[in-house]
């Protein structure tokens, strides 16, 4: 792969939520793993791990978890405004449940004496949850790669506590995002992007 070949795979990912009902082998799902796996890391120390679902019926009761939070949430404020436009697109939110493989992406939180060392400042200073983001940005691009489709999904965070009872996370980690990766059953079309002025300022 060229320069340009690799700019261009950076261009062309897409986040995909609709994926035929075809399944993903186990042994595609480790190559994507272990290409995740060569993300930087805060000090090398690689402290992300990775749970994969293909279980249909856990799959069900994480999205059952995250709408109920949400439900929850949009009655807590039924009030306030905006939360018309959070209804329009809560059905999204769970729908990580209709991929075949839905991983799970958690990183290790900052231990006592990190905590002791920087206060509210350690989770951000350690760099762990940057670190497993950084991985799953390799995994959807892996997926990309090999002809899968994948979506990030964070707003499933809302049931976090749930969720992370459910898969039984390593201890001292955390939940960071889920990706939903299968054979994609959609091209969705390449979506805007912010000009370069708005989004950048340089200091010479």
């Amino acid at each position: 792969m060229n320069a340009e070949d690799c700019l261009s795979l950076l261009r062309t990912r897409r986040s995909v939520r609709r994926f035929r009902a075809e399944p993903v082998s186990r042994a595609l799902v480790e190559r994507l793993i272990e290409h995740a796996a060569w993300a930087p890391s805060a000090g090398n120390r690689q402290d992300w791990s990775f749970v994969v679902v293909t279980n249909e019926e856990l799959k069900r009761a994480l999205a059952a978890d995250v709408r109920q939070a949400w439900a929850a949430i949009i009655a807590a404020n039924r009030d306030s405004g905006g939360i018309e436009e959070i209804e329009r697109y809560v059905a999204y939110f769970s729908a990580f449940s209709e991929a075949p493989v839905l991983i799970a992406v958690a990183c290790r939180e900052p231990d006592e004496f990190q905590t002791q060392l920087l206060g509210s400042a350690a989770a951000a200073t350690v760099g762990s949850a940057a670190s497993a983001c950084m991985a799953a940005q390799n995994l959807m691009l892996a997926a990309q790669a090999l002809k899968l489709g994948s979506c990030c999904y964070t707003a499933a965070l809302a049931a976090r506590t749930e969720l992370e009872a459910r898969l039984g996370l390593r201890r001292g980690h955390r939940l960071v995002c889920l990706l939903a990766v299968g054979v994609p059953d959609e091209a969705p079309p390449p979506p805007p992007r912010k000009p370069l002025a708005e989004i950048a300022s340089f200091i010479a």
